[in-house]
């Protein structure tokens, strides 16, 4: 009963929303990774989902970041031409919406006669653009290419905003390992030298805690760790502060 009835929930403007927002969903994470070719490459199939276009293609100073889509024979034409399409948007930070004697080829059959370029910017930068292929160009494809753009903007200036943050983290506990007491340091050599003569074999332990100790604080690859390593160097700083003078 539950199955027959969610069968027929919802109006086709409902499920219109949901897949929108389904499809959208795909792509957030690939942009979540920055605007680079690979992340570009694998959130495209769903933009152009999301505009029903032949093909669309994402470009940055560097040239074409992804293509996705049909463009007949000349398919790797248009992809080539897409960064020389692309240039006056990426200087101007404005739409553009070409027609079939900027952007058609030799193909009659071919499904890209127009385009429009939409800006994707960050932090009130340009930094890449979208470029919507189809037939023929409407205002609400236009509209339409502008709101994905700026969704993508969007997801982009999030991925900045976590790479600053984890850049943030990482400098933090770098100055956290840079903090360590001096001290500290001078008690744990002066309890491992009291054991040198009294007991040479807790010498020989409290020393190597102390290099496994040090060795760890002032890594310098991998800035995160396991919470387990974590806790294993919180136990030898403990061992070593809490070593008795001999």
């Amino acid at each position: 009963m539950f199955a027959r009835r969610r069968k027929h929930f919802g109006t086709p403007a409902d499920k219109a929303t949901y897949a929108t927002l389904h499809t959208a969903s795909l792509a957030s994470p690939h942009l979540r990774e920055g605007l680079t070719p690979a992340a570009a490459g694998k959130a495209s199939r769903h933009l152009r989902d999301l505009l029903g276009t032949a093909a669309i293609a994402i470009c940055d100073a560097s040239g074409v970041l992804a293509w996705d889509g049909v463009g007949g024979p000349y398919e790797s034409n248009h992809r080539r031409d897409a960064k020389d399409l692309s240039a006056p948007t990426l200087r101007s930070g404005r739409t553009a919406v070409l027609g079939a004697h900027d952007v058609a080829c030799g193909d009659p059959q071919c499904p890209i006669r127009t385009a429009v370029v939409a800006p994707i910017v960050t932090e009130e930068r340009v930094v890449a653009v979208l470029v919507a292929y189809s037939n023929s160009t409407s205002a609400a494809l236009v509209r339409a290419t502008d709101e994905v753009a700026r969704w993508v903007s969007g997801q982009v200036e999030l991925a900045e905003l976590n790479k600053e943050r984890t850049r943030a983290m990482e400098a933090e506990l770098r100055a956290l390992r840079a903090q360590i007491s001096p001290h500290f340091i001078y008690n744990a050599l002066a309890a491992i030298a009291s054991f040198v003569r009294t007991d040479p074999e807790r010498a020989r332990e409290l020393l190597l805690e102390f290099a496994d100790f040090s060795r760890y604080a002032l890594r310098r690859g991998g800035e995160f760790t396991t919470l387990a390593d974590e806790l294993r160097n919180v136990e030898r700083y403990l061992v070593l502060e809490q070593a008795p003078l001999r």
